[in-house]
């Protein structure tokens, strides 16, 4: 499990951790709805999964800025109906690298503001 589990009431608002570009929405049966955004030096990936559903405006390849709605809380996928939560992680992306490769780091530092 590398990413950290944020419980939340469903339908919180999800917002962005980092500005980036969403590069996939995509609905699986582990992550339920989740959307992956990379960096803008293409160094990072963020991935957010069990959303109850997308932000009105939220599309692939629109550029996000930290802060922004991404969408809800939710608990698609696999995780339990009773324990809404957002799966967050953070890939370290090597030139090439596709929205579900990368070697996963600690998300925690970047959620508390470190760098």
């Amino acid at each position: 499990h590398d990413a950290i589990d944020i419980a939340a009431p469903s339908g919180t608002t999800v917002i962005a951790a980092a500005r980036g570009k969403i590069e996939k929405i995509f609905k699986s049966a582990r992550g339920g709805q989740t959307m992956y955004i990379r960096s803008p030096d293409g160094q990072w990936i963020y991935y957010y999964a069990h959303l109850d559903g997308y932000a009105p405006a939220v599309r692939e390849g629109m550029v996000v800025e930290a802060g922004d709605a991404l969408g809800t809380v939710g608990s698609t996928g696999n995780a339990q109906a009773d324990a809404p939560h957002l799966h967050f992680a953070v890939n370290r992306m090597r030139s090439g690298e596709q929205w579900y490769q990368g070697t996963p780091v600690n998300p925690y530092p970047i959620l508390a503001g470190e760098r």
